[in-house]
C-alpha cells in the first residue's frame, strides 16, 4: 500500500518542467538580448523625375516666291520633323510628346497637298502616286511606333503595380510582427524576402529607360529577381506556417508575372530601337526619293537658285539619353541591425542552470524508464514462451507504473482465455474431422442425387478395368441420358426438373442392384458400369432392360411422367481399354440412339466413331472455309413453262473442298446449324446473291430475279428485315428482284418468324415456300405464311409420270395455289415424260437438271439465252400419246407448245 501511495511523475510533466526552463532562457534571450534580433527600419526611396528633352529644332524652310517652280524642301523638313516627333514620343511618352506628333503629322499632311499642288502638271502622276504609297507606308510605321509607345507605358504601370502589390504585402506581414524596444522583430525569411525586394526595386530604378539598355544594369535586375524567388522557395515551408499557404502563393504568382513583365519589356525596347531604326532608314529614303521629283530644266533651275540652306536632322544618338519620367512614390524597405550584447554573462549563468535541471531531469528520467523497460520485456518473453501466470513488479514512471497494472491483468485474462481456447480447439477437431468426411463425400458424389461423380466413376472403372483384365471378363459401360428433358425444365422449372433427375437416379440404383454402379457425369446424363459380364450380348441385355425399366410413369410430387432414356454402351475391351476411351465410345452410341428416337439403345460401332470423326473434320473446315473463301455460289434457272423463258434463278451454295471438289449443302449445313457456323454462313450467302443480282439489274440482265434459301435461325434475328433491306440499299437493287425460299418448318420456331416474313412482304420481298408435298407439308402453311410462290418437291414429282396418284396430287397442288393467287415452281424435273405432264399445267415455273444444271454467275446469262431453244428441244423429240373420243390413238405436242408453234 506504501508502494501505491509514492508520488510518481508523469513523463508529460518532466518533459513541462524542462520545457518551461528552456522557455524561460528564451524569453530572457530576447529580453536582454538585441545581437540576434532582427530590426525593421523603414526607408523612403523618392526617385527624381528627369525632365524630357526638347524637341529637335527644325529652322522653318522659307516657300519659295516663284509662282510656277515647284520647291520639295518643305515636304522634306516635314517628314523630318514628323520623324523626330515620333522618336521623341516613343521614348519619353506623355502627352505633350502626343500633341507634338500631332503638330508635326497636320504639317506633313498641309506641306504634301502643298507640293501636290506644285508638282501638278510638272512631275507624272506615276511618280506623284509613287511618292504617296511611300508616305502612307512611313506615316503607318509612325503610327505602329505610337502603338508600341503605348502598350510600353501599360506595361511599366504593371510591373509598378505588381511591384507595389508585392511591397504592400511585405509591408502588412511586417507591421503585423512583434516589437519589442520600439522595434519589429520578425522572421528572418520575411525580412530576407523584403531584402530581396528593395533591391529588385533599387536595381530597376538604376536601369536607363533610353533605347540602349546597360546590359549590366538588367542582368542586375535579373539576378535580384532569381534571389527573391529562391528565398521565396527556400522558405516557403516557414513561411506558409506563419502567412499561410494563400500568402506564399500569392506572392509566387506576383513575382512569376514581374519576370514575365520585366522580359516583355526588355523585348519591347529591343524591337523599339530596331522599328526606330527602320523608321529613320525610310525617312532617309523617302526625303531621297522626294529630291528625285524634279521639274523641268528651267523650273529646276529656278529651284536651285531659291533651294533653301539644308535642315538638319536629329541623330538617334541625340534622342539615345532621353530619360522616362517615372513620377514621385514613396517605397517602404527594410534592413537589419544589430548591437553588441550588454548581458551576455547573465545570459550565460541561465544557460548553465537550465542545461543542470534538464541533466538531473534526463538522469532522472532514464532510470524510471529504463528500469521498468526491462521488467516488461523479461515478462513478455516469459509470457511468450507459456508462462501465462507471469507478473510484473511496479515501479518508474506513472505511464510505465499503469502499464505494469495492465500488463498484470492482461496476464490474467490470457490464463483464462487459455484454458477456454483449450475446450474449443477440442471442439473445433471434432468439427474439422466432420467436415472432412463430408467434403470427402462431396468430392466424390453429385450433391443432388447422391450418386457417385465423375472422380468416383474414374475411379470405380479404373478398378473393374484391372480385375476385368486379370480374369478375362467383359465390362459394359452405359451412356443415359433423359429424353425431352429440357421441356421438363421449361415447361415446370428447374426446382422440378431437380426432383426428376433425384426419382432418375433412385430408378436407376434399384435397376442396377446392388452390385451395379451408378454415377451423374453432370445435367440430364448419368453411367452405369456393369462389371464381370460374360459376353457382349450380356451387356446388350443389361443395356434394354435399363430402358426398359424406364417405360413405366414415374410418380414426381404427386404427378405421373412418362420419362424414357437413350442410352448408348460401349465394351470393354472390344471397344477401348481404358476409361477415357470406353466413355467416348458410349457417348458416340448415345448420339446414335437420340438419332434413332426415344427409347433406344445404341452399341458402339466403328462406323459410329467414324461418322463422328467426319463430323469434326467437316466442323473444322467449316470454321477456316470463310477465311479462305472457299464457299462459291450457282444459280439455277427456274423457266416459265408459258414463255419458255427464265423468270428468275436460285442461288445454291457450294463448298468447295481442298481437294478441288465441290460439296453441296446436304453434306455440311446438319454439321453448320449444329455448331452455330449456320448464322455466318446465311448471312455471306445472302450479300453474295444480292450483290450478283445487283449486277445483272445494273448491267445485261435488269428483270433479273434471284431467289434465296435462309436458315430459320436467321429469322429468330430481330435485326434480320433492317440487314436485308441495309444491303439491298448498299448495291442499289429493288426488292422485288429478290426472293426468299423457306421451308416450312419455320413454322416451328413460332409466331415471331411468321412476323419477320410478313415485314420481308411488305418491304417488296417475294416469299417461297420450298419443298412443299413432303412429310411437313400442311395447308395451315398457305394460310398462316405471307406467301407469294410454292415450291413442289422433287420427291413428288419424281413419280408424277410413274404414279397415277402422285399426278393428281401434283395437279390439286397445282390448282389450290392457282385459286389461291399463288405462283407454282415444280423442282427435280430429270426427265422428258416429268416435263411433259407439268407444262400443260401453266402457268408454273420448272427446274431441273433436264432443263439446266446449277451454273457460276459468269455463265449462267449464256445459259439463259439458249434456255428456249433447248426447251423446244425437248418438247419437240417426244410428243405425248393422247386417245380420241373414238377410241383411236394419237400423238400430240403439248398445248403450250402448240401454242408457241
Amino acid at each position: 500500500m506504501a508502494f501505491s501511495l509514492k508520488l510518481r511523475w508523469s513523463i508529460g510533466a518532466r518533459l513541462a518542467v524542462a520545457f518551461a526552463a528552456v522557455a524561460g532562457l528564451a524569453v530572457a534571450a530576447n529580453l536582454l538580448a538585441v545581437h540576434e534580433i532582427a530590426v525593421v527600419r523603414t526607408t523612403r526611396i523618392v526617385p527624381v523625375s528627369v525632365p524630357a528633352p526638347a524637341p529637335p529644332i527644325v529652322v522653318p524652310v522659307a516657300a519659295p516666291t516663284a509662282t510656277k517652280s515647284m520647291n520639295a524642301e518643305g515636304l522634306i523638313a516635314a517628314i523630318v520633323q514628323y520623324e523626330g516627333a515620333v522618336r521623341s514620343n516613343v521614348v519619353v511618352h506623355n502627352e505633350e510628346s502626343d500633341n507634338r506628333v500631332d503638330d508635326a503629322l497636320k504639317g506633313l499632311d498641309q506641306e504634301t497637298r502643298d507640293f501636290d499642288a506644285q508638282a501638278s502638271g510638272v512631275v507624272s502622276p506615276s511618280r506623284l502616286q509613287k511618292l504617296h504609297a511611300r508616305l502612307a507606308i512611313y506615316r503607318s510605321r509612325a503610327e505602329e511606333l505610337g502603338h508600341t509607345a503605348d502598350t510600353r507605358q501599360d506595361t511599366l504601370e504593371k510591373f509598378s503595380g505588381r511591384l507595389g502589390a508585392l511591397d504592400a504585402r511585405t509591408k502588412e506581414s511586417l507591421d503585423r510582427a512583434w516589437k519589442i524596444f520600439g522595434r519589429v522583430i520578425a522572421r528572418k525569411s520575411l525580412i530576407d524576402l523584403n531584402a530581396c525586394l528593395d533591391d529588385i526595386r533599387r536595381r530597376f530604378e538604376s536601369v536607363p529607360a533610353t533605347d540602349d539598355y546597360d546590359h549590366g544594369a538588367l542582368n542586375a535586375v535579373a539576378a535580384s529577381e532569381a534571389a527573391f524567388s529562391a528565398t521565396l522557395q527556400k522558405s516557403a515551408k516557414d513561411l506558409v506556417q506563419s502567412q499561410g499557404g494563400a500568402w506564399v502563393e500569392q506572392m509566387r504568382a506576383d513575382m512569376a508575372e514581374l519576370s514575365a513583365l520585366q522580359s516583355s519589356l526588355v523585348q519591347m525596347d529591343t524591337q523599339r530601337r530596331v522599328a526606330l531604326d527602320d523608321l529613320a532608314q525610310e525617312s532617309t529614303s523617302l526625303v531621297a526619293l522626294t529630291r528625285t521629283l524634279k521639274p523641268a530644266p528651267a523650273t529646276a533651275a529656278a529651284a536651285e537658285v531659291s533651294a533653301p540652306p539644308a535642315i538638319s536632322q536629329p541623330s538617334a544618338n541625340a534622342l539615345d539619353g532621353v530619360a522616362e519620367p517615372l513620377g514621385e512614390r514613396t517605397i517602404e524597405s527594410t534592413s537589419t541591425s544589430a548591437r553588441p550584447n550588454e548581458h551576455a554573462a547573465l545570459i550565460g549563468w541561465i544557460s548553465a542552470a537550465v542545461l543542470l535541471l534538464m541533466l538531473m531531469i534526463s538522469v532522472w528520467t532514464v532510470r524510471s524508464i529504463v528500469g521498468p523497460v526491462r521488467r516488461m520485456r523479461s515478462a513478455t518473453r516469459r509470457l511468450a514462451g507459456g508462462e501465462v501466470s507471469v507478473q510484473v513488479a511496479r515501479g518508474g514512471i506513472l505511464e510505465l507504473d499503469d502499464l505494469a497494472v495492465s500488463f498484470n491483468q492482461m496476464a490474467e485474462q490470457l490464463a483464462a482465455a487459455h484454458a477456454l481456447a483449450r475446450g474449443y480447439q477440442d471442439q473445433l477437431e471434432a468439427k474439422v474431422e466432420q467436415r472432412t468426411r463430408e467434403l470427402q463425400h462431396l468430392a466424390e458424389h453429385d450433391p443432388l442425387t447422391h450418386l457417385p461423380n465423375r472422380r468416383q466413376l474414374f475411379m470405380h472403372l479404373k478398378t473393374v478395368l484391372a480385375r476385368a483384365q486379370a480374369n478375362g471378363t467383359y465390362v459394359g459401360v452405359f451412356f443415359l441420358d433423359l429424353d425431352n428433358f429440357k421441356t421438363i425444365n421449361d415447361s415446370m422449372g428447374h426446382a422440378f426438373g431437380d426432383r426428376v433427375l433425384e426419382a432418375i437416379a433412385e430408378q436407376l440404383r434399384e435397376t442396377a442392384g446392388p452390385g451395379g454402379f451408378t454415377a451423374r457425369l453432370g445435367g440430364d446424363e448419368f453411367t452405369v458400369v456393369c462389371d464381370s459380364a460374360d459376353s457382349e450380348e450380356a451387356v446388350r441385355t443389361v443395356g434394354w432392360e435399363l430402358v426398359r425399366a424406364f417405360q413405366k410413369p414415374v410418380t414426381i410430387n404427386g404427378r405421373e411422367l412418362m420419362i424414357s432414356i437413350s442410352v448408348g454402351a460401349s465394351v470393354y475391351p472390344d471397344h477401348g481399354i481404358d476409361a477415357d476411351a470406353l466413355l467416348r465410345a458410349a457417348d458416340a452410341a448415345l448420339f446414335r440412339a437420340k438419332a434413332l428416337g426415344r427409347s433406344q439403345l445404341s452399341v458402339f460401332s466403328a462406323e459410329l466413331l467414324e461418322a463422328a470423326s467426319v463430323k469434326f473434320s467437316t466442323e473444322q473446315g467449316l470454321r477456316h472455309a470463310m477465311e479462305r473463301e472457299e464457299f462459291e455460289l450457282v444459280f439455277q434457272p427456274e423457266v416459265d413453262a408459258v414463255t419458255l423463258n427464265t423468270g428468275l434463278v436460285e442461288a445454291l451454295l457450294r463448298w468447295r473442298l481442298p481437294d478441288g471438289r465441290l460439296a453441296s449443302p446436304a453434306e455440311f449445313l446438319t454439321v453448320a446449324e449444329e455448331s452455330g457456323l449456320i448464322m455466318e454462313i446465311s448471312d455471306w450467302t445472302l450479300r453474295s446473291a444480292i450483290q450478283a443480282a445487283s449486277q445483272w439489274h445494273h448491267g445485261p440482265w435488269p428483270q433479273a430475279r434471284v431467289a434465296i434459301n435462309l436458315s430459320s435461325r436467321q429469322l429468330l434475328d430481330i435485326r434480320f428485315v433492317d440487314r436485308v433491306m441495309d444491303l439491298l440499299r448498299e448495291y442499289r437493287l429493288p426488292p422485288q428482284c429478290i426472293e426468299i425460299e423457306l421451308t416450312e418448318n419455320v413454322l416451328q420456331t413460332g409466331a415471331a418468324t411468321i412476323e419477320v416474313l410478313r415485314c420481308l412482304r411488305a418491304n417488296g420481298l417475294a416469299i417461297a415456300l420450298d419443298d412443299f408435298g413432303t412429310g411437313y407439308s400442311s395447308l395451315a402453311s398457305l394460310e398462316q405464311l405471307p406467301l407469294t410462290r410454292v415450291k413442289l418437291d422433287r420427291t413428288l414429282i419424281a413419280s408424277i409420270h410413274t404414279s397415277p396418284r402422285s399426278a393428281a396430287i401434283a395437279r390439286a397442288i397445282v390448282g389450290l395455289c392457282h385459286s389461291l393467287g399463288l405462283e407454282v415452281t415444280a423442282e427435280g424435273i430429270e426427265c422428258p415424260e416429268q416435263l411433259f405432264l407439268l407444262i400443260d399445267q401453266a402457268p408454273m415455273y420448272l427446274q431441273g437438271y433436264l432443263l439446266a444444271r446449277p451454273v457460276p454467275a459468269e455463265k449462267l446469262l449464256g445459259v439463259i439465252e439458249t434456255l428456249p431453244n433447248h426447251m423446244q428441244s425437248l418438247l419437240l423429240a417426244s410428243p405425248v400419246a393422247v386417245t380420241a373420243s373414238d377410241g383411236s390413238a394419237r400423238e400430240e405436242y403439248p398445248a403450250t407448245l402448240r401454242h408457241a408453234l
